[in-house]
């Protein structure tokens, strides 16, 4: 009797591991969602990207660390044209890519900045290892889309320091920057 109750127990967990290995329908499509999202939103950031210069000499393996790891980690905020009748699905406005960084990686931003690299690499990890925020590029077509992305990032990293790569400062008026409460870091060394 004792070995009926054993079989018993090991055909339940075998039939929960079958359940367990198939999706429930809405967990399945709220995954495809996610995945349709992303390639989405990174066909769109890799494109507006192709069109400015400081991002056209960048080979294919970049866009793993200028594009996927800050996505994935939410550090690509997106900005998009206000919605009207004519235009349901409007394409981005543009977007800034930012990270919020320990200490340690802050003194490996800042050694970059200084060294002149750009754009600057980071880790996976790094993205989001404190609480340091780095506004790192704004990808847009104009000065004034470029200020709305930079609104539109301030809503979305609220708190803590705000660091710019000089990068920034030179894509917006030093007044926007001001009201925004941004710091800037040491320039980047002149080639010379």
């Amino acid at each position: 009797m004792n070995a009926g109750t054993n079989d018993s127990a090991e055909g339940s967990a075998a039939a929960g591991a079958a359940a367990a290995q198939q999706l429930d329908p809405e967990v399945a499509r709220k995954i495809a969602q996610v995945r349709s999202a992303v390639r989405e939103n990174f066909g769109k950031a890799v494109m507006a990207m192709m069109m400015l210069p400081r991002y056209r000499s960048q080979m294919l393996a970049d866009l793993q660390h200028l594009v996927l790891d800050p996505m994935l980690r939410d550090r690509l905020a997106i900005a998009y044209p206000p919605k009207s009748d004519a235009a349901p699905a409007p394409d981005m406005a543009g977007f800034a890519i930012w990270a919020s960084v320990s200490e340690e990686v802050d003194a490996r931003i800042r050694e970059q900045v200084k060294a002149g690299v750009f754009p600057v690499r980071l880790k996976g990890e790094d993205w989001t290892s404190g609480p340091i925020n780095w506004l790192l590029d704004v990808v847009a077509t104009d000065k004034a889309t470029t200020a709305a992305v930079i609104a539109s990032f301030r809503q979305v990293a609220k708190s803590g320091e705000l660091r710019l790569h000089p990068l920034i400062t030179r894509l917006v008026e030093p007044e926007l920057l001001e009201k925004m409460g941004a710091r800037k870091t040491e320039p980047a060394a002149q080639p010379g």
